[in-house]
């Protein structure tokens, strides 16, 4: 193997590593104990559009918080424990 393609496929791979930050396996397929395989605790609430939390279960011991991105439908799993997702919880249960 050449040493550009070697670069390259490392470049591929970082790029993946990368796209798949705070993302939700929901939409995969994937039949996976958890939704989550990591979570975003930075801000992003203007860029919410719907927010679906998920609790502790026998499949997940984990409450999972899944917001949908309103430009780009993405999911993106939430940090339960950073302060502006705890008052999106609050909110959400006080509905």
């Amino acid at each position: 193997m050449s040493i550009r393609m070697s670069a390259s496929l490392v470049v591929v791979l970082l790029a993946l590593l990368t796209i798949t930050e705070g993302m939700s396996l929901r939409g995969v397929g994937a039949d996976l104990r958890c939704r989550c395989i990591e979570t975003e605790s930075r801000r992003i609430g203007k860029l919410i559009k719907k927010v679906e939390m998920f609790p502790p279960s026998s499949h997940c011991r984990d409450t999972e918080i899944i917001a949908t991105l309103s430009k780009s439908g993405q999911e993106i799993c939430l940090d339960v424990s950073a302060p502006w997702v705890k008052r999106v919880i609050e909110k959400m249960l006080a509905k």
